[in-house]
């Protein structure tokens, strides 16, 4: 498939260590899918090339917990409520920080936190992207079937060309992976790949 380079963003979602460090908070839960799928290179990988093709690369980080985070909801989700319990992402702390591997460059766009799933959801992505006349979005990062596919369906109803890479997301259990990548990403993505046939299309 041909990309627009002007025109596209990959977006990498919640790359921090708490999920991508050995020493992380998640990362006992995350690592088996993790490795199985070789997540980290690949996303090494595409970050590398999207960033020689010239596109812009834009983050979209979880909500790094504080106290007092959440008490403007009424209904806590699961996951903002396992945030509480184990103050994942906490804010200051090495959990919150980027992996050295995909720490931000000066042109990167950082958007604001998202609090529960969707990238977009109450942040300034969308808002980042227009201003750079972006129209097609590559979706790299955690967790498959929550934040990845909660971003992807925010970005389908915003207008955006979306592509999902099955082995650059990652997820708690292999059966959580596999409910994404096969069931509900092939009903999503504009284009379903993986990072070897993605990286070819590029050549």
């Amino acid at each position: 498939m041909e990309y627009p380079s002007k025109n596209t963003a990959l977006i990498l979602v919640d790359p921090y260590n708490d999920f991508m460090s050995p020493k992380g908070k998640a990362w006992p839960l995350v690592s088996k899918v993790t490795k199985q799928v070789n997540l980290i290179e690949n996303m090494q990988a595409v970050t590398e090339r999207c960033r020689d093709e010239g596109w812009v690369i834009a983050y979209a980080p979880h909500h790094r917990y504080k106290k007092g985070s959440f008490s403007d909801r009424k209904y806590l989700h699961p996951s903002q409520i396992l945030q509480k319990m184990t103050s994942s992402f906490k804010a200051n702390s090495f959990g919150s920080e980027f992996y050295p591997s995909f720490l931000p460059q000066e042109s990167d766009i950082i958007s604001s936190e998202h609090d529960c799933s969707s990238g977009f959801t109450g942040t300034n992505l969308h808002e980042q992207l227009t201003q750079k006349g972006i129209t097609h979005v590559v979706l790299a990062g955690f967790l498959s079937n929550t934040c990845i596919e909660s971003t992807a369906r925010s970005a389908i109803d915003l207008g955006y060309h979306v592509t999902l890479l099955d082995d650059a997301v990652s997820a708690w259990t292999p059966k959580d992976h596999k409910a994404a990548v096969e069931v509900n990403y092939p009903l999503l993505a504009h284009n379903l790949t993986n990072t070897k046939d993605f990286l070819v299309g590029l050549s």
